[in-house]
């Protein structure tokens, strides 16, 4: 009795071992499943991270000035983003790279991707990248829209000068920068104009031709509704009000005055060509020509000050654009004597006050948003994590 008792305490000893065994074998199979889980998680992390790093390296790129020229070409913008990617080292343990970039107006859409090398584990961020204004906008002058000709000033006495930092004349495009720019240099001119010269990102309405068209429009608006007798009311070209008494002045047709020159404050839209004979603008406030021609013939001793903006919105189809392919701006400014005009954000608060509440003119044009070197920065919107 007592050899078989023996024998069934082995026989349980050797169970109780397999179970052992067998939980201890599950310990370890449970422990390494998780070492793999969480290996497999901080590479995951790690992908996010790398993603992450592709967008703030595509961001940084698309707001450096030296590449504005580039916004809206989608193979050389990527391409020029993701080899800073290989010049920043980032693929010795995950590598970033931008897989798709589309441009919509002042939108970017960025999906970048992150890659573990050793494991192939990747995960994307897709982002809305929005532009920022560029750091001028509103200048003395403006040009918005494509130019075909510049001719510079003859006088060392005729000068546009810029205020709050901001430049004396701001175009939209870099091909108009350099047109302007290489005719003042080869007339030895850039004294006249106080604040350089700079391409910038104009803000709305400013920025957009289909806006800017309403802005136009709600000018227009107002304008055909004032009674004859509203002392708000401007008559182009010799009753566009005072500095005391500004008025709203709306012209359809080409204008061109010669003597005396243009005076007046408020705003004065012309619909049509500008042609002075005479005396520069002695004009405060906003000032808008919508026609394919500026020319300035004198100069005289008029000082003017607020904001002059050159811009031809309009539409092709569905399309609107600022004077692309049919419009071309033709500046032929050879004044002299001691003309100035200078950028002024109080004259043109002053010239904003005149806008009814009821009008769409008003809403589009925030002062604040387009002041003389008054920038917006840029910003990343709607982000998504994705799988590649």
């Amino acid at each position: 009795m007592l050899s078989k008792q023996q024998g069934a305490v082995l026989a349980i000893g050797l169970i109780f071992l397999l179970i052992i065994t067998l939980i201890g074998v599950a310990g370890a199979g449970h422990s390494l499943l998780g070492e793999r889980m969480a290996s497999n998680n901080k590479q995951i992390s790690e992908a996010f991270m790398a993603a992450e790093t592709g967008l703030v390296n595509a961001v940084a790129w698309l707001d450096n000035p030296a590449n504005a020229a580039n916004w809206g070409q989608v193979s050389a913008s990527q391409a020029a983003i993701n080899a800073t990617a290989i010049s920043s080292g980032s693929g010795n343990k995950a590598r970033w790279q931008i897989k798709s970039l589309a441009f919509n107006g002042k939108e970017a859409t960025i999906e970048s991707c992150g890659t573990i090398n050793s494991s192939g584990v990747s995960r994307c961020i897709l982002s809305t990248y929005i532009k920022g204004s560029g750091g001028g906008n509103l200048a003395a002058m403006n040009i918005i829209g494509n130019i075909g000709t510049f001719n510079v000033a003859k006088s060392n006495q005729f000068k546009l000068i810029g205020g709050d930092d901001g430049p004396a004349l701001a175009t939209n495009t870099e091909a108009n920068k350099v047109k302007i720019t290489t005719a003042i240099e080869a007339s030895n001119r850039m004294g006249n104009y106080v604040g350089g010269i700079k391409q910038v990102e104009f803000d709305d309405p400013f920025g957009d031709p289909k806006k800017m068209n309403e802005f136009i429009e709600g000018i227009k608006e107002q304008w055909n509704a004032m009674l004859p007798t509203d002392p708000k009311k401007g008559n182009a070209p010799n009753n566009m009000g005072t500095p005391d008494s500004p008025r709203i002045t709306y012209y359809e047709g080409n204008l061109a005055v010669s003597g005396a020159g243009p005076k007046g404050a408020g705003i004065l839209v012309i619909k049509g060509n500008l042609e002075i004979n005479g005396n520069f603008l002695d004009y405060d406030g906003l000032i808008i020509v919508t026609g394919q021609s500026f020319i300035l013939k004198g100069g005289g001793q008029q000082d003017g000050k607020g904001a002059i903006v050159f811009a031809n919105p309009i539409q092709i189809g569905d399309t609107w654009a600022f004077g692309q392919t049919v419009a071309d701006f033709k500046f032929d400014i050879s004044g002299g004597g001691n003309a100035s005009f200078t950028y002024d954000k109080q004259a043109l608060i002053n010239a904003r006050a005149l806008l009814g509440d009821k009008y769409k003119a008003k809403e589009l044009w925030q002062i604040d948003a387009s002041a003389s070197g008054g920038a917006t920065t840029s910003k990343v919107s709607n982000w998504k994590a994705t799988t590649q």
